[in-house]
């Protein structure tokens, strides 16, 4: 199949399999629950479900549900099917999966959850409370990320929720009140032990808060590098109990969680077309790397992607450039696993030019391929290449070249590793080419009108291919 076909089969894929493109606010692959509450007397009992939605209308999604005590141990709850602390499950396509507590202790449970998927899951937990076996309220709440500040409105019975996400190590969150006009009103500083969870009303961290006060609470971490997860109760005096949005700070993202979302789904996109490419990514699946390097860069081999993340604070405002830049290491993923004689890397597409042949350009289609695939924005491309030459310069993507190889370029007998302009004007060429094509123009013209509905028809994705006459290219080498 040549790369033009494939390009096209790609754009269809993304339209059509809505659920890889539009997926739910908050589906993730990595799901924090910063609470959980089983058992308890008959006249105050509890019980938590977990609901996680798979919105792919193609893939099932594997998935792992931990569950953790307020002392970061491992907690056996029977959720339905016996006792245990891990449940592993599989969420079909556009599938649910319910698990339950039996609420079978006779006291009061705490502790919080953690999930991992393959694919993105929209997950939600509920909180039912029955007296004397008569259900009275029940509470609701997204699974949340970590972040290294939480704000929510408060009064003085609020109810607050919180866990270590670090296995090795400790961490400390101040507490701070802030009254109806914006003042301090009190602080307090909890300090987590690796994976503990703690669970309390403010008063009970802040004494001295009026019986009536009303205002707003901030959760921050002492040390700022550090992150939590945390979830808030609006509570009353009369007992009256009610859910809260979330408050968790945006940006800075986690970048752990976000980079795992974005490998997860193009590695789904490639495994998809594995076939195509001639190689096997489903029983050797590459893993993924994550270091903390003040490096801006990404690699990839045969068996692995390695991801900076520097590089991902970079390009943070935009998961469709790390969707880029993750899936153009696939793309030596898949040069690597193609190997010639000797491990001399072999490009998959034909060259766009027989001047710009390389393994370079090679995982520069490769990844504006996947990335779309993988229900990303083939623009971002250009925007990540822009942003690396912005911060570094000279570096780039996959920087000398391979971790697991050694090539020349007269073993692919051509790489001259083109500047980034013409990188990017590459990319541009193939999404023109592909969307000047009237047999696959609709599919261009209902994606724009999705996605960019008021960009200028003559754009990429539209069905007037621009003149290139005026284009430069420069085979200065650039990585």
């Amino acid at each position: 199949m040549s790369y033009l076909r494939m390009i096209c089969v790609c754009l269809l894929f993304s339209i059509y399999c809505s659920a890889q493109f539009f997926e739910p606010e908050g589906a993730q692959v990595n799901l924090y629950f910063p609470q959980l509450a089983d058992g308890g007397p008959i006249g105050q009992q509890w019980r938590t479900s977990f609901i996680f939605f798979n919105p792919n209308s193609t893939s099932a999604s594997d998935a792992m549900l931990y569950l953790y005590d307020n002392g970061g141990n491992p907690l056996s709850l029977d959720l339905g099917s016996g006792s245990n602390s891990t449940f592993a499950f599989s969420v079909p396509p556009q599938g649910t999966v319910i698990f339950r507590s039996t609420a079978t202790s006779p006291s009061v449970v705490t502790g919080w959850a953690f999930a991992d998927a393959t694919l993105p899951l929209q997950a939600t937990v509920l909180f039912r409370n029955s007296v004397n076996g008569v259900p009275v309220v029940e509470l609701s709440a997204q699974a949340t990320l970590p972040s290294s500040i939480y704000r929510s409105p408060a009064s003085r019975q609020l109810g607050i929720a919180m866990a270590n996400i670090y296995s090795q190590q400790s961490t400390s969150v101040r507490i701070t009140a802030y009254d109806a006009s914006g003042s301090q009103a009190g602080s307090a500083t909890l300090p987590l032990g690796p994976n503990n969870h703690a669970s309390f009303n403010l008063f009970q961290l802040i004494p001295g808060l009026p019986d009536n006060f009303s205002g707003s609470v901030k959760l921050s971490s002492v040390s700022r590098i550090d992150q939590f997860v945390a979830w808030t109760l609006n509570a009353d005096s009369s007992g009256v109990l009610s859910s809260l949005p979330p408050g968790r700070l945006e940006w800075p993202i986690s970048h752990w969680d976000r980079i795992w979302l974005v490998f997860n789904k193009v590695l789904n996109a490639a495994q998809g077309l594995q076939s195509s490419f001639g190689i096997d990514l489903t029983s050797s699946p590459p893993t993924l790397q994550i270091l903390f390097d003040p490096v801006i860069n990404a690699k990839g081999s045969s068996d692995r992607v390695t991801v900076y993340t520097a590089l991902s604070e970079l390009i943070s405002d935009s998961p469709s450039e790390l969707a880029f830049v993750i899936a153009h290491e696939f793309g030596h993923v898949i040069q690597g696993r193609r190997a010639g004689p000797g491990g001399t890397l072999v490009p998959y597409f034909p060259p766009v030019s027989p001047q710009f042949a390389g393994i370079e350009t090679d995982a520069d289609q490769t990844g504006l391929l996947l990335s779309l695939l993988a229900g990303y924005d083939p623009y971002a491309g250009a925007g990540a290449l822009a942003k690396i030459s912005m911060a570094t310069g000279t570096a780039g993507l996959g920087a000398q070249g391979y971790i697991d190889y050694e090539f020349t370029a007269g073993q692919l007998g051509s790489d001259p590793h083109p500047s980034w302009g013409t990188r990017i004007d590459l990319m541009f060429q193939l999404l023109t080419s592909v969307c000047s094509n009237p047999q696959f123009s609709p599919t261009c013209q209902l994606y724009k009108s999705i996605v960019h509905p008021t960009f200028p028809g003559g754009e990429p994705l539209s069905t007037t291919a621009p003149s290139t006459a005026n284009k430069s290219r420069s085979p200065t080498k650039a990585r």
